[in-house]
């Protein structure tokens, strides 16, 4: 089927078995969520409904990205009536609670950690929001903008991507264009790209460079250290002209890590691949222990960011453990 010929449900990659599962129900993909209301695309166009207040309560309150179903209330009113598996989740630990997840956005192909060249890479957030990515169950790709102005792009490139084994690192500059068609390639069969970076970082100009319009704001950063304001103050999905649709997300500073093993195995698999080889294997932490395998073999700002971001997430079974004895 060519894009001309998609409905619009299919052009956000529907799944068809939803579709079978769900005939007889209106079926919709959630472009934004706004306290209590979704804005929901359907292939009859895009409509608001309401999200009763327990489940904006609950583990399965709706977010940016989710696949729905809609039905009425008893005043006819368009409501959400189920959130559908979710392929992907991006999480964080949520930064209101003491002990909580957040799902961030849902179902997003790649995850996209967007750095800007004005500044210098930040290797502990950068690495941070790559086991985040890693951890929702998508792809991770590292997308560096603001090329035209770096001292260094081709330097920074190869730091980047020695920071995040695995992932693929695009430069890209939404003044010159550079990497732009890059970027659209990575959703050529119509799949979603999530972003997420701290603020001032470009991404919502890398949206509205590819979108063709100002889908979204900016802001300019501040001079002195490169830091943006918050611009963007919802997550919301686009969809892009050339097909496959981007999240926008706003910037975040603090990332919590939630339930992350996976995600820190594979944002650090260069360390992860040496890990079975120490003597103590199960109970090596790489510090002092004899026949230490990863130590000698990884650069030490590496091992102790790594270290850093274990110890956050081991301190988080063990509360997670001593609730459930209560």
């Amino acid at each position: 089927m060519t894009p001309f010929m998609m409905t619009p449900l299919q052009a956000l990659r529907v799944d068809p078995k939803w579709q079978e599962l769900t005939q007889g129900k209106h079926l919709g993909r959630v472009i934004q969520v706004d306290r209590g209301e979704c804005e929901i695309k359907t292939d009859n166009g895009t409509v608001r409904a309401s999200s009763d207040t327990q489940r904006a309560q609950d583990a399965i309150a709706p977010v940016t990205g989710d696949w729905v179903t809609l039905g009425t209330d008893i005043d006819n009113n368009l409501v959400l009536e189920q959130v559908l598996p979710r392929r992907t989740s991006v999480v964080r630990r949520d930064p209101a609670e003491n002990a909580q997840p957040q799902t961030l956005v849902a179902n997003a192909d790649i995850v996209g950690v967007v750095h800007g060249l004005d500044r210098q890479i930040n290797p502990a957030q950068l690495e941070r929001f790559c086991v985040m990515g890693w951890q929702s169950g998508g792809e991770v790709v590292v997308i560096l903008t603001k090329a035209d102005l770096a001292r260094h792009p081709h330097e920074d490139t190869s730091h980047a991507q020695m920071l995040a084994p695995g992932a693929k690192v695009l430069i890209t500059s939404a003044i010159t264009g550079e990497g732009l068609t890059k970027v659209l390639d990575l959703l050529n069969t119509n799949l979603t790209l999530a972003l997420l970076g701290p603020s001032g970082v470009g991404k919502s100009t890398l949206i509205n460079t590819l979108a063709g319009n100002d889908t979204q704001a900016t802001e300019k950063v501040r001079s002195g250290d490169a830091k943006g304001r918050h611009t963007t103050i919802a997550r919301r999905l686009i969809e892009l002209p050339q097909g496959g649709s981007i999240i926008d997300t706003p910037g975040i500073r603090a990332v919590g890590l939630w339930d992350a093993w996976e995600g820190l195995a594979a944002a650090y698999a260069d360390i992860n691949a040496l890990d079975g080889q120490c003597r103590f294997a199960e109970d090596c932490w790489h510090q002092n222990e004899p026949g230490c395998a990863v130590k000698p073999n990884v650069a030490q700002a590496r091992l102790q960011r790594y270290l850093v971001l274990a110890a956050e997430l081991a301190d988080q079974d063990l509360q997670r453990t001593r609730r459930q004895k209560r």
